[in-house]
C-alpha cells in the first residue's frame, strides 16, 4: 500500500523544518547572536523528534501498521527520554522490559486496528 500523498507532504515539511530549525540555530550561535553552553545539552532531546514524527503518522492514519508505527515511535521516545534522564528511577538496566511490553500490546492491538479500518473502508464504499 502506497502512503498517502497527505502524510508524505507533511514528512517532507517536518523534515524541512527541523533541518530549517537546525541550521538556525547552529548559524546564529556562530554568529554570536545566541550562545549555546554547549550542543551535548541539546542532544538530550532528540527523543522529541521521534515522537513529532509518530504524531505525524496518527495525523489521518490510513491503516493499521500507520497507527501502531506512529505509537511505537512516540512510546520509544518517551521510553528513551526517561531511561537516559533516569527519571522516576528507571534507566536502561531496568525498564527494557517496557519494549517487550510495548511490542506486546502491539500484537494484540493489530487485528483489533485492522477490524476497524476494514469496517470503515466498507462503510465509505456504501456511501
Amino acid at each position: 500500500m502506497k502512503p498517502e500523498p497527505a502524510y508524505c507532504r507533511r514528512t517532507q515539511l517536518l523534515w524541512g523544518v527541523l533541518l530549517i530549525a537546525i541550521g538556525a540555530i547552529v548559524l546564529l550561535d556562530r554568529l554570536d547572536v545566541i550562545y549555546l553552553h554547549d550542543y551535548y545539552s541539546l542532544w538530550h532531546y532528540w527523543p522529541v523528534i521521534l515522537a513529532v514524527f509518530g504524531l505525524n503518522k496518527l495525523l489521518t492514519p490510513v491503516s493499521a501498521k500507520q497507527v501502531l508505527s506512529g505509537l511505537w515511535l512516540i512510546f520509544f521516545a518517551a521510553w528513551w527520554y526517561v531511561s537516559y534522564e533516569e527519571l522516576w528511577n528507571l534507566h536502561f538496566y531496568n525498564s527494557w522490559p517496557a519494549l517487550l511490553i510495548a511490542w506486546g500490546v502491539g500484537l494484540v492491538l493489530e487485528p483489533l486496528l485492522n477490524k476497524h479500518f476494514i469496517a470503515y473502508r466498507e462503510s465509505e464504499h456504501e456511501k
